[in-house]
Parts: structure tokens; sequence; C-alpha cells
């Protein structure tokens, strides 16, 4: 049965569907006579896995893609977040696009982009006419994925921006008035602190199943330079320690089944006599670890260009295998490990710990400085329990 498309305006048109976001691609490809071709597309799209079919929707006016579709093979740059300027080079008509773009042919010749997170290398399969549009249909024939972590150019509303996902940052349903509040009253110590000892200083809240970094001081300049307040991070073992301490089993068991490496009963024990040290201590402390340092660097990507779904997955698993290191929450300073970070509680009225205030980098720190550094971060995070009527547990 055939059905005529009812008349809408146009302008109305590209308004509704200005509010779906589209990935941003450039197709490139090698025309005999005059070298390397381009244009942006927003249209991108994969259509079967097997055999392996990409699509494409260009205007069929366009110079161009009348020149693609001609030659019969084409690569799909799928652009970074940084490339919009790119994008736009390729969406202009009438000028020589390649004067300033380095870029490496692909199998078929076509143009790879440099700094294109992803490409798609592909003969024209089948071409079906659409409206104004064509639908050319891609028989793949090789691609890759960049290495780097970028997450992808995207076109929303008229404008470029990139992705950003509610688990990274403190989104507006989340009800955090109170920490918020609470994290106000705790800058000036965490400033304090971070100028007396040269460390990066944090606070941080649960919120669900996560922790969210509240306040960052960081006189020390470590860190890659980039303000980690508005970071939303897993609520999983090793982190968030002091908020389930004294919680109770029912919390304390919700928050090792987030972790796979607490499925081994060794790992789980020995976290469940890290948490009976830190309530004897009150104050949390963390060894060194080697993965601490994916842990940073997958942390500093979050904060630079957003949180991409793979980094979640890849922080997730990193913690895991912290999680599953011997003593991860065992005093360090008792077994002359090196210290990743310290952190002390802030009690409400109910005895629960509703903020953190972190003190870390200190793993290069001698002991003596550490025992100092412990001693004053209680001493704030005390006065900070005091200030808001909060109650340390029996």
């Amino acid at each position: 049965m055939s059905v005529t498309a009812a008349r809408i305006d146009p302008q109305q048109f590209r308004g509704v569907l200005g509010n779906y976001p589209t990935g941003v691609c450039v197709i490139t490809a090698i025309d005999p006579e005059i070298g390397p071709i381009g244009m942006t597309v927003g249209s991108f799209t994969s259509v079967s896995l097997d055999p392996a079919l990409v699509a494409f929707l260009p205007i069929r006016e366009s110079g161009t893609y009348e020149r693609i579709r001609h030659i019969g093979r084409f690569c799909v740059n799928v652009l970074g977040s940084d490339q919009d300027e790119l994008c736009r080079l390729f969406a202009r008509r009438g000028e020589n696009k390649f004067a300033d773009v380095e870029w490496i042919p692909s199998s078929s010749g076509a143009p790879i982009l440099k700094g294109a997170i992803a490409w798609i290398d592909c003969e024209v399969s089948a071409i079906f006419e659409a409206g104004d549009h064509d639908i050319v249909v891609g028989a793949v024939q090789d691609l890759r994925a960049s290495e780097q972590s970028l997450p992808p150019l995207l076109f929303f509303q008229g404008g470029y921006g990139k992705f950003s996902t509610l688990s990274l940052l403190a989104g507006s349903e989340d009800d955090i008035s109170a920490q918020l509040s609470l994290a106000d009253r705790a800058r000036p110590y965490l400033e304090q602190l971070s100028q007396r000892f040269d460390v990066e200083c944090l606070a941080t809240a649960p919120v669900g199943q996560s922790i969210i970094q509240l306040v960052y001081a960081n006189a020390g300049g470590s860190g890659g330079g980039h303000n980690k307040v508005g970071l939303r991070l897993p609520f999983l073992p090793p982190m968030g320690s002091l908020f389930v301490a004294w919680a109770g089993t029912a919390a304390i068991d919700a928050w090792l089944g987030r972790s796979v490496a607490t499925a081994e009963p060794s790992v789980k024990e020995a976290i469940l006599d890290g948490l009976e040290q830190i309530r004897v201590r009150g104050w949390a402390s963390t060894a060194a670890h080697p993965k601490f340092g994916d842990v940073e660097s997958l942390v500093g990507h979050m904060a630079s260009d957003g949180q991409l779904p793979s980094n979640q997955r890849q922080l997730q698993d990193v913690l895991s295998e912290v999680a599953a290191g011997s003593g991860t929450l065992t005093d360090p300073l008792a077994t002359g490990r090196p210290v990743h970070s310290i952190s002390a509680p802030v009690f409400d009225r109910t005895g629960s710990v509703v903020l953190t205030i972190t003190m870390r980098g200190l793993a290069e720190h001698p002991v003596d400085s550490i025992r100092q550094q412990i001693k004053s971060l209680c001493a704030a995070a005390a006065r900070l329990t005091n200030e808001i009527g909060g109650q340390y547990p029996a």
C-alpha cells in the first residue's frame, strides 16, 4: 500500500526533528579527476550485522555526493567532539577542503581524516530514492576505531556538542540540596588543608548508587588540571567505605553486591575486616594500588571530556580489581604500605555519614607527615559534625 506523506511546513519539520541528536560524519572518497573529496552528513546509520552494511542519506542535489555515487566507494569518518571546525569545513561548498587537512588513505584510497574517532571503508551496495535524499547502502570492507577515548561530535537543535551521561554528573533530578549546603561549609576547611599540605582535597556525598564530588581543592596542581566538582562515580567497593561502615548489615551487603570481586569469600572477608577497622579508628585510609593510576586516568578523562559508557565500564572493572587486592581498606600505616588517600566522616543528627572529606595523592609523603594530616583531617570533620549538630554513632 502506498501512503503519501502529509504536507508539513519544512521549518516546522526541521525544528521538531532538531530535538533528536545525531552523530556527525564526513564521507570521503578519491575522485580520479580532482583527488580527495568529502562531505559532512548527520544521517549515518548501521544497517546490518551480517553482512556488515551501513548507510548514509545525502541530499540528491549535492555535487560531492554525485561524484561519490559514481565512484562507488567511500569512507565514513566519525568525528570527535573536538572536530566541529572540520565538520563545518566539509559542510561548505566550492572550495579545496583538503588543502590543510591531514589524512591517510584507506584500503580503497578514500581519505581517513586525522583525529576521527572511527572510520568505516565501504563499497556502494545499493541506492534508494527517498524524497529529496538518497539512501546509500555501503558494504563494509574495513573499519577501525581510534585508541583515543573521546566522545563523538553531536548535532542538536542547530548546534554542535558532545556526549555526557547522567551517570557522571549530578542531574537536576538529584535531591542534593542538603549535601550542597554542607559542602559549602566544608569548602574553607578543604582549601586550608590543601594549601597547608599541598595535596588534593575533596568532599563527596552519596546519591543512590553513585558518589558525587561536591567540593574540590587542589593547591598542589596535580590531578590533570580539571575541576572535578560534579563528577559522579560508582558507589562500589572500595569507594565509599565510610558511607557504609556504620550503616548496618543491609547497606553493607548491598554495597558489596555491586562488585563482582566480592563474590570471592576471601575478598569479602577482607573488606568486612577493613570496615571494622574503620569503625574502630573513626577514619579510612586506602593503600596505594598499581591500578590507581588507571583510576586517576579514567577520572581525568571524565572530568575533561564527559562520561562515556566505555569509560564507566572500564572504571567499574578497575575498581573491582582494586577491591580484590589484599587489605585494600587496611590501615597502610600499620603495614608499611604507601598511602593513597585518607578520608574522615561527617555525621548528621541520626549518626549517619552524610559527607566525607578526603586528602589524596599521599604516596610520596613521609609517615610523620601523613599522621599529622590524619589528625588535621579528622579535626576538620569533627568541627563540621558539631556545626550541623551531628552525633557520633555508639
